[in-house]
């Protein structure tokens, strides 16, 4: 087959690619004075042995979506565990665990304004009601955050509400909220349908978990396009009576499914673990080209550039492609609670997130203080491979829904890529025009290049940070902003 050319092609080129630098520097740890050349060694390897987006293009047109529980989930699955073996990673593995895998049937929605209804296109949002059939009149409840809920009060008892998934006219400062916390927020306060509105311009729909905790909820929700959300929203303005009538029907079942991993053993501390990770699952409404093939095939790129260097890092490299989630964080959530109850996770000396990520600028933080001495450091050792291209920015900023979150609940200093995709690929975020015609080459490429180097410049530092105490994550956590959302969706520890 094709993959299997080019994975023994790429394999060739990395046999014989380091034998000049390998005779230059050889036996030198990585954190000595040939420090500099292992990372231009690796970048040039990287740079012209690169397969990432040529596995993810493979994977869109013979695979297609990667929705955990689905036969394509599985596919993907095996895929990654293929290519991590077939590029030399010394040890390979799968961590099984169960989901509630949710599965969209079929959804109608209809508006009608008292003489006659019309039916809008429209998408069901994931671990939405197996089988509903709600009419109810319709309210605007605007961006969905408290204020919204506040403003409206007891009006909203019974009614199906139209909801932003973004921020449209908020004050300012204002902090989106997940779609998830919106819809457990509506149903806190009585509604009985949710209709969302996607933000991106176009007939482009949206999917997407409604739930929290990846447990059906009991309010049909949807998505429909900006242009229909803003037309009922001009009707109901002018004081139209309208009304929204959507039934669903849904399947859901608890399926099997695997995170695969696989390691590069540490050349002298093994025992410490960097762990870098990023979701290989998606929506089922395309192929998840860039949520999140752009980031897991990134990282088996990664993982086999890493694994034909001559040289190992001195820290134990764990690459982690994790499915479920889209669904919930079923994946991450189940092997943290695996590595807290095996005393694994005090290992775990950072986590680093690949979600979304293209041409890495430089990287968030989200960890002790001392932690941004580190990064920074890195990234300047980075900009002497290629100032060019990687600006070495530094961010402090701490956000959720992704696979660092229970991570980082576990006091776990995470790490993530700055990237700007563009709007043209975040307007395609969880749609059916998620395909490969979004991903630029060279943001996988460079994806590879900037991570790879910073993971061995940590894997090389004398020693790191400590994790959050229980404390500073907690100061940590409201001082970001994220006491609500976590309050909200039942995750605060404290």
């Amino acid at each position: 087959m094709p993959i299997t050319l080019s994975i023994r092609q790429s394999i060739r080129l990395l046999r014989l690619s380091p034998l000049v630098f390998a005779a230059v520097c050889q036996h030198i740890p990585v954190n000595g004075n040939c420090q500099g050349e292992y990372l231009k060694a690796y970048d040039r390897t990287c740079q012209q042995g690169s397969r990432g987006y040529e596995w993810l293009r493979w994977s869109t047109l013979a695979i297609g979506h990667r929705l955990t529980g689905s036969a394509q989930g599985a596919m993907a699955e095996k895929a990654a565990d293929s290519l991590f073996r077939m590029s030399g990673l010394p040890h390979v593995s799968r961590f099984p665990f169960s989901a509630q895998a949710w599965s969209r049937g079929a959804v109608r929605v209809t508006v009608g304004d008292g003489e006659g209804f019309r039916h809008l296109a429209a998408v069901a949002l994931a671990n939405t009601p197996l089988e509903s059939h709600v009419e109810a009149p319709l309210l605007d409840a605007g961006n969905g955050l408290h204020a919204d809920w506040e403003r409206l009060g007891a009006s909203t008892k019974g009614r199906a509400v139209l909801v932003n998934i973004g921020l449209a006219d908020a004050g300012e400062g204002a902090r989106n909220l997940h779609r998830s916390e919106k819809a457990k927020l509506a149903m806190d306060h009585g509604a009985s349908a949710l209709l969302f509105v996607n933000q991106a311009e176009g007939p482009v729909l949206l999917t997407g978990t409604a739930s929290i905790d990846g447990a059906l909820i009991p309010a049909p929700a949807i998505c429909l396009s900006s242009d229909d959300g803003a037309t009922l929203r001009k009707e109901l303005a002018k004081g139209a009576a309208l009304s929204a009538r959507i039934d669903m029907s849904n399947t859901s079942s608890v399926v099997q499914a695997n995170n695969i991993i696989a390691e590069i053993p540490g050349s002298t501390k093994p025992e410490e673990v960097i762990l870098v990770g990023g979701h290989l699952d998606c929506w089922d409404l395309a192929t998840g080209a860039t949520d999140n093939g752009l980031g897991s095939f990134s990282i088996l790129d990664m993982a086999r550039a890493m694994a034909g260097m001559p040289f190992k890092p001195e820290r134990t490299i764990r690459f982690v492609l994790f499915m479920g989630e889209e669904q919930g964080l079923l994946g991450s959530r189940a092997l943290v609670e695996h590595y807290k109850k095996v005393g694994e996770i005090s290992r775990i000396r950072c986590m680093v997130n690949l979600d979304m990520s293209g041409n890495p600028q430089g990287f968030g933080i989200g960890g002790p203080k001392e932690w941004s001495e580190v990064v920074t450091r890195s990234c300047a050792a980075i900009r002497e491979v290629d100032s060019a291209a990687f600006a070495g920015r530094v961010s402090q900023e701490v956000w959720l829904h992704s696979d660092h979150q229970p991570f980082l609940l576990a006091g776990v200093p995470v790490i993530y890529p700055l990237s700007d995709l563009g709007k043209h690929v975040y307007g395609c975020y969880h749609s059916s025009c998620d395909d490969i015609h979004l991903v630029e080459p060279q943001a996988m490429v460079n994806n590879a290049r900037f991570v790879g180097a910073l993971l061995y410049l940590l894997a090389a530092e004398p020693a790191l940070p400590a994790h959050f105490t229980e404390e500073a994550l907690r100061e940590r956590l409201i001082e970001a902003g994220l006491e609500q959302a976590l309050r909200i969706g039942g995750d605060w520890p404290w």
